[in-house]
């Protein structure tokens, strides 16, 4: 299958109504980025499991007990394992692969939105105190399709950078090579020893790329001063850096089923970027943004460190 053909067949432009969210990497003019503005140019509505305004084809509601809904440019998630996926192994009819289908698709082509050096940006408000401690503003980049499924048959696609900020105030970065096993790096603690706030848009720029081929970078930003408001968003200045960490191969080893390795940086992946959280009655997200990035990196802004 020519997965090109398949979603230059999808694209249909980036809306004018989205806000511009500045750059701290120029983007790869190759590779098209995703953004939500369709989560404000339509009616109100829940995903089914995928939302049929994403004109990419590339929006799915995954994970255990979810309920996703969109109204008013805002993203609701509640359930045990709510997960947004970008997930752009789509077919004509935009419907997920099934086992046999996903064999094929690792021996395939790439699509044209499959993301690996990534710039991610999302903006998040917690409601109440509800939800894991260990969850709440959770990016995973460079996963598959199937990778955190229960099926063994997937569970080495897992292969996952993550970055949280968690709802008891700290800081981490994630690896996971095999589902359910990870490795934890701990950043800090975001909020003076406090947990997350609540009823505050925080925002967040997850950015991973190569050194090498053997060196994965990762880095981690946040904007507390724009409050996600559209006329202070578009400021560079709001973003501060939190941390950053290379991977290489010996400083993030991750536990994992049977004898796969764990030591080595993903530096590769399967194209997918997806927000998840865990236990949560009501968590809201807009302004959710991923460009694919220039390697070399180009820096187009460097932001000051954060104050912990």
């Amino acid at each position: 299958m020519n997965f090109l053909l398949v979603e230059l067949a999808l694209i249909a432009g980036i809306s004018a109504t989205f806000p511009h969210l500045p750059a701290l990497y120029a983007p790869d003019p190759d590779v098209p980025s995703w953004n939500s503005h369709h989560w404000t140019s339509y009616k109100a509505r829940n995903l089914t499991p995928r939302d049929w305004y994403d004109n990419t084809g590339l929006s799915q509601r995954r994970g255990k007990y979810p309920v996703l809904s969109i109204s008013e440019g805002v993203l609701r998630m509640s359930g045990e394992q709510p997960r947004l996926y970008l997930n752009p192994w789509i077919k004509p009819n935009r419907k997920h692969w099934t086992t046999e289908e996903e064999k094929e698709r690792l021996a395939a082509g790439r699509p044209l939105r499959f993301y690996k050096n990534t710039e991610v940006t999302v903006y998040y408000k917690r409601s109440g105190t509800d939800g894991a401690l260990y969850a709440g503003l959770v990016i995973g980049c460079r996963s598959s399709p199937n990778g955190h499924t229960n099926s063994k048959l997937y569970h080495e696609d897992a292969h996952t950078y993550y970055v949280k900020f968690r709802h008891d105030g700290g800081a981490h970065f994630v690896k996971e090579v095999t589902h359910p096993k990870f490795v934890a790096h701990s950043i800090g603690d975001l909020f003076s020893g406090e947990p997350l706030p609540q009823d505050e848009w925080i925002g967040m720029k997850f950015i991973v790329y190569n050194l090498d081929t053997t060196r994965v970078k990762l880095e981690v930003y946040i904007d507390r001063t724009s409050g996600a408001e559209l006329d202070k968003i578009s400021d560079i200045n709001n973003w501060k850096k939190v941390g950053e960490m290379t991977d290489d191969g010996t400083n993030f080893a991750a536990s994992t089923i049977g004898k796969v390795d764990g030591k080595s940086p993903i530096t590769e992946g399967g194209g997918v970027v997806f927000i998840r959280n865990t236990r949560i009655a009501k968590a809201e997200y807009k302004f959710l943004q991923v460009t694919e990035i220039q390697t070399p990196v180009q820096p187009l802004f460097v932001p000051d460190d954060f104050s912990f």
